[in-house]
């Protein structure tokens, strides 16, 4: 009599949907960075963990990027990129090789993580980490942990060899950081709404170098290619995301300096508007980006105003120069 009451209160409410079914599991949680479902429902309650890995050619190949949630692509001096990979719901035992900070990462990693695993970073570049709360983690921090080691690599410098695990990384910085991402940082789903045939991407930072993407349907991931050469892992895999999202800002040559006297790279625009392209299933939806501070999510929108919607696996995120700054990049694709 209970249970029929109780059904019989919630048909007559019109809450019948939110009546649960005996035998009929609730929908399951799913990674909020992927939108996958976690291999155990444990990992969604821990935090993620920043890495940043550099791409300079002389260290490829890299490890680790392959097994990220999510990856950011930025430009630094030189005209070289360097990626801060971030692990939730995904785990590296050796990722790297691990480089130095920069003045962006904290508006970068918020609000999905305050806890960064680097090689370390100028006088600068540090005070502005620890004025943001950021739970920095060098090798000096992490080798007794095990958590970050020297790898040998015959030919190549000692600069070039040092590496991260990063469930032992989250053990120490979760010690002062332990938030899980929040669950609107990107929506999952099918495809939705307008977008256009899209078979391969370009784009340049500014540099000698550029970067492409190919479209594979069998595989349903963008499979990438620097300089004329697929992107390969250490582990012997080439690198190929689910989502590829193009995210415009304005960059320029900063008041830091490094040992040789190169200005370092800064986005003057981390918060405001931009224009934005989202690639998944071979189809490019074209839209902005919004973000009103750095401690809150960035939004991204279709040009009719609706969310975009990605495709559940990784997602990484472009941070392309615009045309229209001091220094100017560029992207197109093709059908």
């Amino acid at each position: 009599m209970v249970v029929a009451a109780v059904g019989a209160y919630f048909v007559l409410t019109g809450k019948a949907g939110d009546l649960p079914i005996p035998g009929i599991p609730d929908e399951p949680s799913t990674c909020p960075l992927t939108g996958e479902e976690p291999r155990r429902d444990s990992v969604l309650e821990r935090p993620a963990v920043a890495l940043k890995i550099e791409n300079a050619a002389v260290a490829r190949p890299l490890s680790g990027l392959e097994d990220a949630d999510l990856v950011y692509e930025e430009l630094v001096e030189g005209g070289e990129t360097r990626f801060m990979a971030i692990y939730h719901c995904g785990d590296t035992q050796k990722g790297g090789p691990i480089r130095s900070a920069r003045m962006v990462d904290p508006a970068i990693m918020r609000p999905k993580t305050s806890i960064l695993g680097y090689s370390g970073a100028n006088s600068a570049v540090t005070e502005a980490l620890e004025a943001e709360g950021v739970v920095t983690l060098t090798e000096d921090d992490a080798a007794p942990a095990d958590a970050m080691e020297r790898v040998d690599r015959p030919g190549i410098s000692s600069e070039h060899t040092l590496y991260a695990n990063s469930t032992r990384i989250r053990r120490l910085g979760r010690k002062e950081f332990s938030e899980p991402p929040p669950q609107d940082v990107f929506k999952f789903g099918e495809l939705e709404g307008p977008s256009k045939q899209a078979s391969s991407i370009s784009i340049n930072f500014g540099g000698a170098s550029t970067i492409t993407y190919e479209w594979d349907n069998a595989s349903k991931s963008w499979q990438r290619s620097q300089d004329g050469a697929p992107f390969m892992a250490e582990s012997g895999e080439q690198i190929a995301p689910k989502n590829i999202l193009i995210e415009e800002h304005k960059v320029r040559a900063s008041d830091v300096v490094d040992v040789t006297g190169t200005p370092s790279i800064e986005i003057v625009n981390e918060t405001g508007s931009g224009r934005a392209v989202l690639f998944r299933n071979g189809r490019a939806i074209r839209g902005r980006w919004t973000r009103d501070s750095t401690d809150g999510v960035t939004v991204f929108e279709t040009r009719s105003g609706d969310e975009m919607v990605f495709a559940p696996g990784s997602v990484w995120i472009e941070l392309v120069p615009t045309r229209s700054g001091e220094v100017k990049g560029s992207f197109s694709y093709e059908k």
